[in-house]
């Protein structure tokens, strides 16, 4: 194969991409794989979804080369290695993969004028199903809250277990989360560690959540504090000698993340531990690390200011706060399959 033959065909399968997603959005939105829970005739199925005969046609046939309906037992079905994220009804659990198809069915129209996303820095972005920053934070919707947090205490458990292979709070006292959500990662963190006190701090919509939840636990509400505010201006506990930043350093810009690392590294007590747990970015260009990058383009459509780091950038803000050291620890795993590269930063306060 010529150089011309393979470049060719490099860009029309990025061409391609776009097609893929769009069959997989619009095949959900139309609620195709739960009509296929069991085989269905071909035309039966377009007959059930009411489509067109020709568009449905295309649209199976699509959905088809995708793999993602298959044909068995003389009829058309939703494979069973995705019906798990593709079947709707209230008989299906929360999965952060099927929230994702909705969500990213949103990013998508945010996108369709990426040049103007890039020239403005995402300042005309049209997205806004996750309104969830606000300049008061009492201001956030409980139902956005609600829906945010659904989706990020799905996948904080095996987060939670990297960062306990990546560090010891056996010898610590006090653990502090920031950004904290409705207290699922510093709650987990607790029940493994009995000795421990704890308290998030967040929103007030989600750390509402978080106190329905300490109320089924008399045990666990006893040691973990619920903090609601924002944490660029509320006063932050001083007892606490470990404080965690969990997926939430990526949401600002450096002045903002340098101001909140000072406001930590004052409340630490000498010899207090700063954790920022975050996925970052290679030091230098990797191809493995392709998922990275593209996740990149969705924060174009999410925020003006939404940005991974690399190791080294993380340590040039938490030393511009005063810290003297910061470790960077890589995880034995990573916490999820697909979207990788997450890391442990440690800075101590001497």
């Amino acid at each position: 194969m010529s150089d011309d033959t393979r470049g060719e065909k490099r860009l029309l399968g990025i061409l391609d991409g776009f097609i893929e997603s769009k069959v997989l959005l619009t095949a959900f939105q139309l609620d195709l794989f739960t009509a296929a829970r069991e085989p269905i005739a071909r035309a039966d199925l377009i007959a059930r979804l009411r489509l067109p005969e020709r568009s449905g046609a295309i649209l199976l046939d699509a959905c088809l080369a995708l793999d993602l309906l298959e044909e068995r037992d003389g009829g058309l079905r939703t494979p069973a290695a995705l019906a798990p994220f593709l079947l709707k009804g209230e008989d299906q659990p929360f999965r952060a993969t099927t929230y994702l198809i909705d969500y990213y069915a949103e990013v998508y129209k945010a996108l369709v004028d990426m040049r103007e996303l890039v020239m403005t820095d995402g300042a005309s972005s049209t997205f806004k199903l996750r309104d969830y920053f606000k300049d008061d934070v009492a201001e956030v919707d409980p139902t956005v809250a609600a829906e945010y947090s659904r989706y990020m205490d799905a996948t904080i458990a095996s987060i939670v277990e990297v960062v306990l292979e990546s560090f010891s709070f056996a010898d610590r006292r006090h653990l502090l989360d920031l950004c904290g959500g409705t207290g699922a990662f510093c709650t987990a963190v607790a029940r493994v560690h009995p000795h421990l006190r704890a308290g998030f701090i967040d929103v007030p919509a989600c750390v509402a959540i978080g106190c329905q939840r300490l109320a089924a636990d008399p045990e666990l509400a006893a040691r973990v504090t619920a903090i609601a505010g924002d944490v660029f201006t509320a006063p932050l506990p001083r007892d606490a000698d470990v404080i965690t930043l969990c997926r939430a350093a990526m949401d600002w810009a450096d002045d903002r993340i340098l101001g909140l690392y000072r406001r930590v590294y004052e409340a630490l007590p000498p010899g207090g531990c700063f954790l920022v747990v975050e996925r970052m970015l290679p030091e230098r260009f990797a191809p493995e690390a392709k998922p990275i990058y593209l996740r990149g383009v969705y924060f174009l459509a999410k925020s003006t200011s939404t940005r991974l780091r690399t190791p080294a950038q993380h340590v040039a803000l938490l030393e511009a706060a005063g810290f003297p050291e910061a470790e960077l620890v890589v995880p034995p795993r990573d916490p999820h399959q697909y979207l990788r590269g997450f890391r442990v930063m440690i800075a101590r306060k001497r």
